[in-house]
């Protein structure tokens, strides 16, 4: 063999050495503790049907990567990342596991589609991206679901624009997340986050637009402090803006506006005209719904 086609041959071999040896490795087992009919996984699997282990995986040995695993075929449903370790006992995923995935590695398949237009989200159990994580696709109404209620810090954006709230339903303390890495929550939903829903599948993050001239401004806190809530329109119930009975202070751009005690305009009104309310007196907290008079 020529010197120059050996070389060549070793360094292929060495390559494809290094290649194998970063792959990640994932090993799932039929029974608690390591016991049963077991599989291995080195590549991405969108479903088990495929493997003839669909809803069978009751432990798992991660031997290399961080592998995400679902409930339901291609990535869908209630997910979680497993890192390097061994995990005799699967919990909430026993014999409920329908795909998993390297994290990091690329999938070409579905998922790419699914993931541009729908958004993902991951949430971590500490500030700065730090210990146990989950991963959700698709509106999450309440977190209990998932096994993840009350427990996040910090956040990754990777597509879309994400609403989190502190109760289930999307009630509470709200805040929207665009794309990004969020290293902490903020303090109104640290450790609180209950339900998560997906507002804006567009990539790109957008600024929030200032009111025109004849619009309102309701601020969650007197002296306009706190989270804003910008109108140009009527506003019937503001349980869908998730700013219900939370206004402390207004600006009036233009024009004259009546807040309401109850949706729907009702209960007791007041009429607003140009100008800045730093205190609501007895509207503080209580307004329900909004309309421009004049």
């Amino acid at each position: 063999m020529k010197p120059i086609l050996k070389s060549a041959l070793l360094l292929a071999a060495t390559l494809f050495a290094n290649v194998a040896a970063h792959a990640g490795e994932l090993t799932l087992y039929s029974h608690e503790g390591f016991g049963g009919r077991e599989v291995t996984l080195r590549e991405v699997t969108p479903d088990f049907n495929a493997l003839g282990f669909n809803d069978r995986a009751s432990s798992m040995v991660v031997r290399s990567g961080r592998w995400e695993v679902c409930v339901d075929s291609e990535f869908r449903g209630a997910c979680t990342i497993f890192e390097p370790g061994e995990y005799p006992d699967l919990n909430r995923f026993n014999n409920n596991i329908s795909s998993a995935r390297e994290v990091g590695r690329p999938w070409h398949g579905r998922d790419r589609e699914e993931r541009g237009p729908r958004g993902m989200l991951e949430l971590f159990s500490q500030t700065g991206l730090n210990g146990n994580s989950t991963r959700i696709l698709r509106d999450t109404h309440d977190f209990v679901q998932i096994g993840f209620n009350d427990r996040a810090y910090s956040i990754q954006v990777d597509n879309g624009t994400w609403q989190l709230c502190s109760d289930a339903d999307y009630r509470g303390s709200c805040r929207l997340f665009g794309p990004g890495r969020y290293d902490d929550v903020g303090r109104e939903l640290a450790g609180r986050v209950s339900s998560a829903r997906l507002v804006d599948a567009r990539s790109e993050q957008r600024p929030e637009p200032r009111p025109e001239r004849g619009a309102v401004e309701l601020f969650a806190g007197p002296d306009f402090s706190g989270e804003p809530l910008p109108l140009r329109r009527d506003a019937h119930d503001l349980v869908d803006f998730n700013f219900n009975d939370r206004a402390g202070s207004i600006v009036v751009n233009e024009g004259e506006w009546e807040f309401c005690m109850h949706a729907d305009f009702g209960g007791r009104c007041v009429v607003y005209g140009p100008g800045r309310y730093p205190r609501l007196g007895g509207m503080d907290n209580q307004i329900s719904s909004v309309r421009r008079v004049r």
